[in-house]
């Protein structure tokens, strides 16, 4: 039976680095990233955009958005089998400016790759994610917001009950919203949070807005070195495999 463990924290507490070492800890394991997801889906919104730019028949962002997203309802469909309108996820004016949070990032987003289009047909990879992390946060929360709450979490799970429900260990790595942690525990998983003392959050990241509401099941205070860290993930696999973890461990 698998341990599923779904892990969460800000930016920069060393979400990533923990996962590397619990994947350390068990051969017989996978690992996915929500981020990942997000980045298939905006792969094809890009592909989208960069068609209806080069019509250039677009007068202001929102409609230019809106023309991108008509093509851009066949990828969710596809890639995370929720069947969708263009009116569910059509953008307007007053919707812009009563959720402001939902649109800053979009906006941003737009601006750079107007000076800039050959990005608009690259591929989405870690190196280069930073790029295009404006698109990752907007299509992140977007989503979430206009569509449904486990969008990105009910396609993970789909994804691993079907191809890796033969692990050991499975972690997704990522969550942001109280409603990820409720898939993962609805599965039988495990919420682990990764903090960090001295780490910034984005505060214009809708994505991020929510974090501090997923209530993790175990804790673990990041503040040490890489050796620390390792040592406190050993220990903290060890109880987890043997079903007794603390509910707070300190790498430091």
């Amino acid at each position: 039976m698998s341990i599923l463990i779904g892990i969460t924290g800000a930016i920069g507490s060393g979400k990533s680095t923990a996962a590397e070492l619990l994947c350390q800890q068990e051969p017989s394991h996978v690992r996915y990233e929500s981020g990942e997801l997000i980045a298939e889906l905006a792969e094809d919104f890009n592909r989208a955009l960069s068609g209806e730019l080069a019509f250039e028949t677009s007068r202001s962002d929102i409609e230019l958005t809106n023309q991108a997203l008509i093509w851009f309802i066949e990828s969710i469909s596809e890639k995370l089998h929720i069947e969708t309108t263009w009116n569910q996820v059509a953008i307007t004016k007053r919707l812009t400016e009563s959720r402001p949070e939902l649109f800053q990032k979009l906006f941003a987003y737009l601006r750079i790759v107007k000076s800039q289009p050959a990005l608009l047909d690259a591929r989405i990879t870690h190196e280069n994610k930073e790029q295009y992390r404006p698109l990752l946060q907007w299509l992140g929360g977007y989503l979430v917001a206009r569509l449904s709450g486990t969008v990105w979490y009910d396609e993970l799970l789909r994804r691993i009950d079907m191809h890796d429900s033969d692990k050991s260990l499975v972690i997704i790595g990522g969550v942001r919203y109280p409603t990820d942690a409720d898939v993962i525990r609805t599965h039988g998983g495990i919420i682990l949070s990764i903090k960090r003392s001295s780490h910034q959050s984005d505060t214009n990241d809708v994505t991020e807005a929510s974090r501090h509401l997923v209530t993790p099941d175990i804790t673990l205070q990041n503040n040490g070195s890489l050796e620390a860290l390792s040592l406190t993930i050993e220990n903290l696999w060890n109880d987890i495999a043997a079903g007794n973890p603390a509910k707070t461990y300190r790498g430091e």
